[in-house]
């Protein structure tokens, strides 16, 4: 994951970076296909205030926090992220049920063999029906009842 810290009327430090980066190292073991972070801090009057825009395969999260402590606000923008991203994860996750939880589930409505339908005797099986067209010499073969 890519990580780009911008900080308006203010150098970046270390430190500060390093806790960035911590904190955000944290978000990738709940959502791993994180592609890049983008957190920018800023001074409006006495508050800090912090934004994180996430880009994750395909979507895009984003939050903002206003404080007096700029970890405060970072912190707070940070739950906030990870929250949408559970969210995320949540549905990605109910979407992509295989075959087989479906089936199970009953949203999956599953054939049942052909010899089975004929025993039960509830389907006549299909017999070729031909038609012509007048612009064609030749019949056409088609299945219906």
């Amino acid at each position: 994951m890519q990580i780009t810290i911008t900080r308006k009327n203010a150098n970046v430090s270390e430190s500060l970076k390093e806790y960035v980066e911590s904190k955000l190292s944290i978000l990738i073991k709940h959502y791993g296909k994180i592609i890049d972070a983008h957190v920018v801090m800023d001074n409006e009057g006495n508050n800090q205030v912090v934004e994180i825009t996430l880009r994750v395969s395909g979507h895009s999260i984003f939050s903002k926090h206003e404080s007096t402590n700029l970890r405060a606000a970072f912190d707070t923008c940070v739950i906030k992220i990870d929250k949408q991203l559970r969210k995320l994860k949540g549905k990605i996750q109910r979407k992509a049920l295989t075959s087989e939880e479906a089936a199970l589930s009953g949203k999956l409505i599953t054939p049942r063999p052909v010899d089975e339908v004929e025993e039960q005797g509830s389907v006549e099986p299909l017999e070729p029906v031909l038609t012509f067209d007048q612009d064609e010499d030749e019949p056409e073969e088609k299945t219906g009842t």
